[in-house]
């Protein structure tokens, strides 16, 4: 999967590796990102994004709700396309399904367990283990925690550890670790798509000392390479969003040009070392530590910058507290394009790109937390770029993607 192509001086013997790389992708690594209608109002998803994050990055999160411009309001905003990609596994014998949103941003597999009462468990698969001939307890408890206003946090997930069979595509994963949720909030669970969350990210952030499941792929030699790379299909948030995972490989058809390849700064989340940010010529940041995060459709940005982007961009209810921010739809086509730099790569993303359009209501998908000093980079990047993500050389590959 490894092909550090950064320049295209070499583009011939480049596209020579990349299309044998291409070759080498079977039909079982591939799986294919579902699609949904969401029948939620989507600056409630947004919202609920945000507290997802907050969650996984210990950061604080206002509970404040927005509404829609007044000129707006009512207006359905959800019905078409949800932000988030996700997946099909199965868990158990006979095997019990679950659809899992697809997160770089967390280590651990979790489902509800059927010794869930809380309400947004109600509303989704959950998993017997009584029902399933090779469950093996483990008697670990598991909690994730998140920050709180108060700075004391708190308890946003919690269940137990379990050890079963999970299919994934055509692989089938053996004595894999995963977590019973046994309470989880309404919020955002309560209406998600999803049933439960597959983490990608590096084993060293895995709660429960449970190993990933890529790691167990690799381990148990289903696949030969730690990595996966990720393809969005994105044309527009008005239509069915759907894309590719595909573990242990590359797919050049996927992606124009060569592929840039920035190395990991921390082996925990995907994080590196953006070079710069520039909107309209004005730079927000310089040598920025930045995560890809595919757990979130948002960029999440310093708040410094988030007050300067809004400025630019004109939005609409630029001190909202909730963290979502509307720009006239009218105006979309004459916002200036975000440029980041990575690995002296300019890799610009258009209004069109980072405005969630939801029939007549606008969206940027710029946003800020309290205390967060990171840029995160969502699924409005990764619709416009193909990306490797490179565990065993520890770098991120980024392309244009081919849509």
């Amino acid at each position: 999967m490894r092909s550090t192509c950064n320049s295209c001086q070499l583009m011939p013997l480049c596209l020579t590796l990349l299309v044998l790389l291409a070759l080498k992708v079977e039909a079982r690594q591939r799986l294919k990102f579902e699609k949904h209608r969401n029948p939620e109002q989507s600056h409630h998803n947004l919202i609920n994004e945000l507290k997802s994050l907050s969650i996984k990055h210990k950061l604080k999160v206002d509970d404040a709700t927005t509404v829609a411009p007044s000129k707006d309001r009512g207006t359905s905003l959800g019905n078409y396309a949800n932000t988030m990609y996700y997946t099909k596994i199965e868990i158990g014998t006979p095997p019990q399904e679950f659809t899992v949103l697809i997160d770089t941003g967390s280590a651990n597999l979790w489902v509800p367990s059927i010794r869930c009462t809380a309400l947004p468990c109600q509303n989704h698969r959950k998993y017997n283990a009584t029902a399933s001939k090779t469950h093996v307890a483990k008697n670990t408890d598991f909690q994730i925690q998140y920050a709180s206003n108060s700075g004391e946090g708190g308890v946003a997930l919690s269940g137990h550890i379990s050890q079963d069979v999970v299919q994934i595509g055509r692989y089938s994963v053996r004595n894999q670790g995963f977590a019973e949720i046994s309470d989880e909030p309404l919020q955002p669970f309560l209406n998600s798509p999803f049933d439960g969350i597959l983490g990608l990210a590096y084993d060293s952030i895995a709660i429960g000392g449970v190993t990933p499941l890529l790691y167990n792929l690799v381990n148990q030699g289903l696949i030969e390479y730690l990595g996966f790379s990720i393809y969005f299909e994105r044309n527009g948030t008005n239509a069915l969003s759907g894309g590719e995972l595909i573990l242990g490989a590359t797919d050049s058809r996927l992606y124009s040009g060569c592929l840039t390849y920035v190395p990991i700064s921390t082996a925990a989340y995907f994080q590196f070392e953006m070079t710069s940010a520039t909107l309209n010529g004005t730079k927000l940041c310089s040598s920025c530590e930045t995560i890809l995060d595919a757990g979130t459709s948002m960029i999440v940005v310093p708040g410094e910058a988030i007050r300067i982007i809004n400025k630019l961009l004109g939005v609409t209810n630029p001190n909202d507290a909730s963290g979502v921010f509307f720009v006239d739809c009218s105006m979309v086509s004459q916002l200036p394009d975000m440029v980041f730099t990575i690995a002296r790569k300019e890799l610009p993303l258009k209004a069109s790109q980072y405005v969630l359009q939801y029939g007549n209501v606008c969206v940027s998908s710029f946003t800020s937390l309290d205390g967060n000093s990171l840029w995160v980079l969502g699924d409005s990047f990764m619709g416009a770029y193909y990306t490797v993500f490179d565990l065993e050389y520890h770098q991120i590959g980024i392309g244009k993607a081919v849509h």
